[in-house]
């Protein structure tokens, strides 16, 4: 299905009356985090509304269901940013989930389609992007005995835990496994694994934290020659990446007005804090950052193959940056009330501190930079 732009704009819009009529609503106190319950109905009628398929039937225009033309990663960025504006830990919770039943497509792996949040995705491995190593894997460069070695204990299911960011209630996991020098996938049942719940994690406070290990090594590995194992993952990889980038662009969006609203009613000093010159300079810095992630994610609306994988790792790196610098500016328009967890801001600072975290995180993208560029070859 070619959906065009102003179709995509369409489709936008009525996401965004979804987004705000129902996820915001329905999550809008911040200290106190939906439950289970909550985010399974607000997923029963995403999927209702068509953004979540449960890959039954005729393909759909749901998130990551289509990334082959502009249009459609127009409409994945753009709904994942409105998304993660109403709600980042839901919008980080869909965006796995689909991005898992994109996989599975693309494995002829059968999902349990009546259970929309029943799979969940990790795109790396227990540590890191595997520095210079994954990136020349990637590219078809020679390994060394040494890379090889790391890439193995990188995606090392059995002898490394992994954590895992998820509803509560998931059920199968499909993630990357090395084997035979290259990347397999395997889909894991949850009760065939060792899961330890975590300590409640830093922020995506709608969701839970696990750490999961196979010890069994029990499940069947999907493997594919060489060409297609590469260009499945790095597919993959750079999917997460832009989806963990539109939610936080849409996380910082709310920040945003939230500090703008705050600004124009609160007084100090018998004048409105909007006219002090340092409020006004976090104001700018927030609205900076809004735009270097808008111009960020505009760039990446192309097929998915059309876009370089060392483009989105440095887009992310740099606009993220900003993201999480903003997100705590909006605290400090705030002042103390900034800190209170039923404010508001203090979660989307710790929503953006999470989200920084997933996919490998940012530290170690800039050796994963130096082997995509060749700098080891």
């Amino acid at each position: 299905m070619i959906v065009e732009r102003e179709d995509s704009a369409l489709l936008l819009a009525e996401v965004d009356r979804f987004a705000r009529e129902r996820v915001a609503a329905a999550t809008a106190r911040a200290e106190t985090p939906i439950g289970a319950a909550v985010l399974e109905q607000l997923s029963q009628e995403a999927a209702a509304l068509g953004l979540l398929s449960t890959a039954t039937g005729e393909s759909g225009f749901g998130i990551w269901e289509h990334v082959d033309h502009a249009g459609a990663m127009a409409f994945n960025i753009g709904a994942l940013t409105q998304l993660g504006r109403a709600n980042a830990g839901v919008a980080f919770a869909w965006h796995r989930t689909a991005l898992a039943r994109w996989v599975a497509g693309q494995l002829a792996l059968e999902l349990d389609a009546a259970s929309l949040l029943g799979t969940t995705l990790v795109s790396t491995g227990h540590y890191g992007l595997a520095r210079t190593s994954v990136a020349r894997w990637l590219k078809s460069a020679a390994l060394h005995g040494d890379e090889v070695a790391l890439l193995a204990d990188w995606l090392d299911r059995g002898a490394h835990a992994t954590v895992v960011v998820a509803p509560h209630a998931w059920r199968t996991l499909l993630w990357p496994v090395w084997s035979d020098g290259r990347i397999a996938w395997q889909l894991a049942h949850r009760d065939r694994l060792d899961v330890q719940p975590c300590r409640a994690q830093h922020g995506l406070d709608e969701l839970a934290a696990f750490q999961v290990r196979d010890s069994s090594s029990t499940a069947e590995l999907k493997r594919l020659d060489d060409a297609a194992s590469r260009l499945i993952y790095g597919r993959t990889l750079k999917m997460d990446m832009i989806g963990l980038l539109a939610i936080a662009a849409g996380a910082l969006v709310r920040g945003q007005e939230l500090a703008t609203d705050y600004a124009a009613i609160r007084t100090q000093g018998g004048k409105i804090i909007a006219g002090h010159p340092a409020v006004q300079r976090m104001l700018g810095d927030i609205e900076i950052a809004r735009h270097h992630a808008d111009v960020a994610l505009a760039s990446l609306a192309r097929p998915i193959d059309d876009i370089d994988a060392g483009a989105v790792a440095a887009t992310r790196v740099s606009a993220h940056a900003l993201l999480c610098d903003a997100a705590n500016q909006v605290v400090q328009v705030h002042g103390g009330i900034g800190y209170m967890c039923e404010a508001g801001p203090e979660k989307i600072v710790r929503d953006q501190n999470m989200l920084k975290l997933q996919a490998g995180g940012t530290r170690e993208a800039h050796a994963f930079l130096a082997g995509w560029i060749g700098a080891f070859a």
